[in-house]
């Protein structure tokens, strides 16, 4: 090795890392609001951070959990290629990560994703977006909360397992026919976030924008995006009440948790 060469490499301290591909411009999107949250005026004031993105090794999250648990295959089950992005970032470095999709944290995924983690990367701290976002309204005293998601999030109920009655949150949800517009205006291959999502359609921002003034009529203080897909229509959304992103608050947290003075 070149003289000049040795000792040239610095390991980082900290790195935050993102599992993504799921799907991959939600996992570009969450990378993106650590850098927009961080107080930074050079290149080197930024937190480390590094983004993986392995959509073919991690099945659909919704599909899966549709199937019902007599039906879910092992090699269905998008934990392993959850667990595989983690081990990598666990290689790189990483100590500190969060999973950039809401549907990934129905328990029958997130439960054994986070088990796997434990025992074979002991010292690698996962945040849990739902807990995150849960305790964030908490804090906010919003209780009366919308909620916008794929089926998957909805027919696993994951996000009841979060926000609960107990605690005093009322989930408010689209009725059938709206959740299956939510799940079309992510999914479908023509118009959906996923297939466009350079170009957001106006026909998803048409449903989107539905349900969230059909969310609001009934009493919403404020609507749950709880896809990571749908913040990428936030821009263009026409909201009476007060949007929470859930990859917001939890890229948020996971700088206060790293470098809290370097967060906005």
């Amino acid at each position: 090795m070149p003289k000049s060469a040795q000792g040239a490499c610095q390991v980082p301290s900290t790195i935050i890392g993102v599992i993504g591909g799921v799907g991959p411009q939600a996992g570009l999107d969450f990378v993106q609001k650590i850098f927009t949250n961080t107080k930074a005026k050079k290149d080197q004031d930024h937190l480390n951070c590094i983004l993986i993105s392995c959509p073919s090794i991690i099945p659909d999250r919704t599909e899966f959990l549709l199937k019902g648990p007599s039906k879910q295959g092992a090699k269905e089950n998008p934990v392993f290629g959850m667990f595989e992005s983690a081990r990598y970032l666990y290689m790189a470095g990483v100590r500190i990560a969060a999973v950039a999709c809401n549907t990934a944290h129905a328990d029958r995924i997130f439960s054994l994703f986070c088990s796997m983690v434990k025992e074979s990367l002991p010292d690698m701290k996962i945040v849990n977006m739902l807990e995150t976002c849960a305790a964030y309204a908490k804090e906010s005293q919003i209780s009366r909360l919308g909620l916008l998601a794929t089926i998957g999030t909805y027919k696993s109920r994951v996000y009841h397992e979060y926000f609960r009655e107990e605690d005093g949150f009322l989930l408010i949800e689209p009725d059938s026919a709206g959740q299956s517009s939510i799940h079309e205006a992510i999914y479908n291959e023509d118009f959906g976030i996923k297939a466009q999502s350079q170009k957001i359609s106006s026909e998803a921002i048409k449903r989107i924008n539905h349900e969230i003034l059909a969310l609001a009529e009934k009493g919403a203080e404020a609507i749950i995006l709880g896809c990571t897909e749908l913040p990428l229509t936030a821009q263009s959304l026409n909201c009476p009440v007060p949007l929470i992103d859930p990859g917001l608050i939890t890229a948020r947290r996971l700088i206060a948790l790293t470098e809290p003075e370097k967060l906005l």
